[in-house]
């Protein structure tokens, strides 16, 4: 959980390839921030997850282009970040926001990127969707049941009293 403001309250899931997931989180999510490695492309996960997104009311979507210091010729980043984000267009919708991460020192991002990446969320504005204000869902991260703490271990649970006929 992360506070963007007095009244503001983000919760960061993390979403796998696991179709089941992707379905969940697209009913539940206001903003997706789709993560692009742009050393390898879309991956077909990354493509099935925007259509279910489409399907379920269509959340406001952003993109992350991640390891663009893996091409060392500025002509080739130029090249692959412009073809990335047409494509990215094409998937979403034109005009679409994608960040840019140049690349990684020590093993973090850049404080700067990071920074005017939360700022940017920080600052949006979410419009209710009508599809998720129709549709009631809940998102779950556990449940646990177990018996009322009034049960002993040792005696059986109370029967449910008898019905008058």
């Amino acid at each position: 959980m992360v506070a963007s403001g007095k009244k503001r309250r983000l919760t960061i899931i993390e979403c796998g390839c696991d179709i089941n997931m992707m379905v969940d989180l697209a009913k539940a999510a206001d903003l997706v921030l789709v993560l692009i490695d742009a050393s390898f492309g879309f991956e077909m996960e990354t493509s099935e997850f925007l259509n279910i997104c489409q399907v379920h009311g269509f959340p406001k979507i952003m993109g992350v282009l991640t390891h663009l210091d893996s091409s060392k010729h500025n002509k080739k980043r130029k090249k692959t970040k412009k073809r990335l984000k047409h494509r990215f267009w094409t998937e979403v919708y034109p005009g679409t926001k994608l960040f840019y991460l140049s690349g990684m020192v020590h093993g973090e991002y850049q404080n700067q990127e990071m920074h005017n990446l939360g700022r940017f969320i920080t600052v949006m504005k979410f419009r209710p969707l009508t599809w998720q204000t129709s549709h009631p869902y809940i998102l779950a991260d556990r449940m646990r049941w177990g018996p009322p703490m009034s049960w002993s271990r040792v005696s059986s649970p109370p029967s449910p009293p008898l019905m008058p006929r």
